[in-house]
């Protein structure tokens, strides 16, 4: 198969296409260049474009070159993508934010997901959501390669990253239950700023706990982050939503196991 992903929602995307390629397939993924903070995307070899219109054109241009578009949360390539090409298999990806804010959007956005073949969705909460067709549940695949299991300190010491705009505040008391000693980051976009994707791994491994207690808007949400799972695929002490502590990475978060799954809605749609 030949597979197109459009945008990279924290190295997702590219860790399914590295995965897709090891299986004898042609998988490219693209992003906005701007958009790529911590050089995610660059560190897997993807297609980075520097113009937003740049990107959207030869996004556009691309994809009559594959069988299938995979897009992650890129819903403003859906109609474009849909009229040009209207035999080509198109799947739509949710991460989370597109979904969990898009209040006054919905009724948009149940719209453009009756142009597209199968709808997915990346964490357990999101299935709470109306759709408007059934969504697939595939878990965040997680590179286990550069996130390796290795021997972690036992030193209480607790790394957490937080969503910008959350209160600091809240997060220390749901912490306070717990005598660790924290490390709190906050982030001005999606990801740990300041720190190289492919260096998170050397600062994750100072610390016996990673605290994965994902803010948005005030609400905890029921579902583990990306950084979360990579830490808990090093072996970190993973404190999670629902306070409980995890320190190996369930086999369904291996993208080995997620891309097989990903190939069974390619083949039914």
């Amino acid at each position: 198969m030949r597979i197109l992903h459009v945008w990279d929602q924290a190295g997702t995307a590219s860790v399914i296409a590295r995965e897709q390629r090891k299986l004898g397939h042609h998988s490219l993924v693209i992003k906005n260049s701007k958009h790529d903070f911590v050089e995610i995307t660059k560190y897997y070899g993807g297609m980075l474009v520097k113009n937003k219109y740049h990107f959207v054109i030869k996004s556009i241009f691309l994809a009559r070159k594959f069988d299938i578009i995979h897009l992650h949360d890129a819903w403003f390539m859906v109609v474009p993508l849909r009229i040009l090409y209207p035999q080509k298999k198109i799947i739509m990806h949710y991460h989370g934010s597109l979904v969990r804010n898009e209040m006054k959007g919905e009724k948009m956005r149940l719209g453009w997901e009756k142009l597209v073949n199968a709808i997915i969705v990346a964490t357990p909460d999101l299935l709470e959501f109306e759709y408007s067709s059934q969504p697939y549940y595939i878990p965040n695949p997680v590179d286990t390669i550069l996130f390796h299991k290795r021997s972690i300190p036992h030193n209480n010491k607790c790394f957490s990253s937080m969503k910008k705009g959350t209160d600091k505040n809240q997060i220390f008391y749901m912490l306070s239950r717990f005598d660790f000693e924290v490390d709190l980051q906050q982030n001005k976009n999606r990801y740990v700023d300041s720190i190289k994707y492919k260096n998170f791994n050397k600062k994750l491994e100072q610390y016996e706990y990673y605290a994965d207690l994902p803010v948005i808007n005030g609400k905890l949400i029921h579902a583990n982050s990306v950084c979360g799972l990579q830490a808990m695929s090093m072996g970190l002490k993973v404190v999670n939503w629902d306070y409980t502590i995890s320190d190996s990475l369930p086999e369904y978060h291996r993208p080995e196991n997620v891309v097989k799954e990903i190939e069974k809605i390619y083949q039914q749609q």
